[in-house]
């Protein structure tokens, strides 16, 4: 029978109608092993608070997160948490969690460690010398980059803009060269595009991404806002990606837009105008 490697409570943030609440549940994290994969298990308790007995957690609704699947972990800047907790976000390719939990640091160390531990040793792995093949070969630096650093999940907060246009829910907005791109969360394919030169101004606070669209563009003119952990790195893309229309280039340099240090990534830019008159 597998054991967790780590127990306890914590907190999960739901937002529904642009307010944000938490639910109480039980989470255990278990390493990769012939019995299963690396993952957290999540599960709901009592409506008093008391925990179910570890008997019971066979019978109770289970949800399960596969670590594999885990594109990024760290703290969540200042969020509005239950007491004497702090929160952390958990990023997938199918979701964004905000979490929070007494004992963030451990939590975010040992989600880290199952997470990626597999990819730090195949990375030292590489590094070693190895055997000359008979066609000399070298690693693409570039391989998927471009996605990785300008696909972000969101989540819709409501506005007259989105309820018009009938978003709700999860997607994935990505930051493309020319313009902001809605995808569904599941095909990822194109929902709406915004054209850069449509974009009135844009900006972030802390884990919340927004912009004004224009009249021209698909969507009409309107403001749109979106609830994801990487809201400065968002931020950054679109900015990087402006400056590069501005000055003729075809791409940004994706070093733009890595993520800054943590003690900086909480102070949001004011909403940043993307040229006079532009857009009209």
């Amino acid at each position: 029978m597998e054991r967790p490697v780590k127990d306890g409570i914590l907190y999960v943030q739901h937002c529904k109608f642009g307010k944000r609440s938490w639910r109480k549940v039980r989470a255990q994290l278990f390493a990769a092993s012939p019995s299963g994969v690396a993952r957290m298990e999540k599960f709901d308790v009592r409506d008093d608070g008391t925990v179910l007995e570890k008997t019971s957690l066979r019978r109770c609704a289970r949800r399960v997160i596969r670590l594999s699947d885990c594109v990024s972990v760290g703290p969540a800047g200042t969020e509005s948490c239950p007491k004497a907790t702090a929160a952390f976000y958990l990023n997938t390719t199918e979701k964004s969690y905000v979490l929070a939990a007494e004992q963030r640091d451990e939590w975010i160390a040992q989600l880290c460690q199952l997470a990626f531990q597999g990819a730090k040793e195949t990375a030292e792995s590489s590094a070693r010398p190895q055997p000359s093949p008979a066609v000399p070969m070298e690693e693409n630096s570039l391989y998927s980059s471009w996605q990785d650093l300008t696909e972000f999940p969101v989540l819709v907060v409501r506005t007259d803009a989105a309820t018009r246009c009938g978003l709700h829910g999860h997607y994935l907005l990505s930051a493309l060269p020319q313009s902001l791109t809605l995808k569904d969360a599941q095909s990822r394919q194109p929902l709406l595009t915004w054209p850069y030169p449509f974009l009135r101004k844009f900006g972030q606070d802390q884990t919340v991404f927004s912009f004004e669209a224009g009249r021209r563009s698909d969507s009409g003119e309107g403001t749109f806002t979106f609830s994801t952990p990487r809201a400065p790195e968002l931020s950054r893309a679109v900015a990087a990606a402006i400056a590069c229309q501005q000055q003729g280039k075809d791409a940004p340099d994706p070093r733009l837009f890595c993520p800054l240090d943590p003690q900086l990534s909480g102070q949001g830019p004011e909403p940043q105008q993307w040229g006079p008159g532009a857009e009209d």
